[in-house]
């Protein structure tokens, strides 16, 4: 099973970036500067931590996407995108 929506949602976030709508929470998110992405990052892994191990597996998932979601838009600020990332967990695979 592939997970297309990744690469959806990463689209999607590159236009409200582009848009540059003050109303978009991404659009805010995003041009806070990457140490205000970051921390909302870590802040998003911590909640997915703490759903695996005291919420369960609904919570986890949320949390995860929500994590996701927030990594997208850290990758965006870094001006990387998923292929990047999938091109070093290729050349680490083959180690």
């Amino acid at each position: 099973m592939s997970c297309d929506v990744l690469r959806k949602l990463e689209d999607l976030i590159r236009q409200r970036i582009r848009e540059g709508n003050p109303q978009s929470y991404t659009y805010r998110l995003y041009t806070a500067g990457v140490p205000h992405v970051a921390r909302k990052v870590a802040e998003e892994a911590v909640e997915a931590a703490i759903a695996a191990v005291a919420e369960g597996r609904q919570r986890t998932v949320e949390e995860a996407a929500d994590l996701l979601y927030h990594l997208l838009v850290l990758l965006a600020a870094q001006n990387l995108t998923l292929n990047d990332i999938c091109a070093e967990l290729e050349k680490r695979m083959k180690k």
